[in-house]
């Protein structure tokens, strides 16, 4: 399929899926960073995020919030706006795109609801060419993104040529290999197929590190991936309960027995240029 027949089929998508969206799955487009914070903890807890909160904030703690101030930061694939808003909150100037025009049309509500117009600049643009300068960010960030930007072409180079000298790329995604994730994929998604998705391997996220001054891979969710299996009851306390005891025994496990990171079904990709 063409590069232009891909981008209109996930635009097309996209924009269901974000117009009249709030940020953070909340009830206002008022974003407060302490409860955001709060809510991206550990995932499963009572009343926090119910799948990847801890993917989340391990994110979080890699850009370290408390020293955003004046940070430059590159939102790729930014959907709604919601993490370029919690950002710029923090201090930073965030420059965020998407291919989709109703995310960006809320992402612009979102900045001047929250008093940050001045700090956001929103665009629709794809990852393959942007319209930045040379050596522009301190940080770029692909939150759970890299598996739609990856088929495009030019996307490593983008950003190899936009971050600065010193500047850091994350990267935050779910795996393909781990057992415990294509069981989830057989029982809840195995007669759907999301337009534009690309299943990613470890050595996918290790080829896209190629390039860059240095890299660290981040593994995590071995037996935790089961929370696939519960996909549409992610809210039930029953499920919460139970994910969370996995969750924690998966730390544990992976602490224990360091080889099965490999077999893990989610990860952190850090990269320096």
């Amino acid at each position: 399929m063409f590069i232009n027949d891909w981008e209109q089929i996930e635009r097309k998508e996209h924009d269901i899926h974000y117009r009249n969206s709030l940020p953070f799955d909340f009830k206002t487009y008022v974003i407060d960073p302490r409860h955001v914070i709060w809510w991206q903890d550990y995932c499963f807890k009572a009343g926090r995020r119910s799948d990847r909160g801890h993917r989340t904030k391990r994110v979080f703690e890699i850009v370290n919030l408390k020293t955003l101030k004046d940070k430059v930061i590159l939102d790729v694939g930014c959907g709604n706006g919601q993490y370029s808003v919690f950002f710029a909150l923090l201090g930073a100037i965030v420059y965020g795109f998407d291919i989709s025009p109703a995310g960006i049309s809320v992402a612009n509500k979102l900045a001047r609801a929250n008093k940050v117009k001045d700090m956001c600049h929103f665009s629709v643009q794809n990852a393959s060419s942007i319209s930045y300068p040379n050596d522009s960010f301190d940080i770029v960030i692909f939150h759970e993104v890299l598996h739609h930007a990856t088929k495009y072409p030019n996307v490593k180079e983008e950003v190899l040529r936009v971050v600065k000298k010193g500047g850091m790329v994350i990267c935050a995604e779910t795996l393909r290999g781990n057992i415990f994730f294509k069981l989830g994929r057989f029982f809840t998604t195995r007669k759907i197929k999301t337009k534009g998705d690309v299943e990613l391997s470890l050595s996918d996220m290790e080829s896209f590190a190629r390039g860059f001054s240095e890299y660290k891979i981040e593994m995590m969710s071995f037996l935790f991936m089961i929370k696939r299996v519960f996909v549409k009851h992610l809210n039930l306390p029953l499920v919460r309960w139970f994910l969370l005891i996995v969750k924690r025994l998966d730390d544990v496990i992976l602490g224990i027995f360091p080889f099965l990171n490999r077999y893990c079904g989610e990860c952190i990709l850090i990269l320096k240029k």
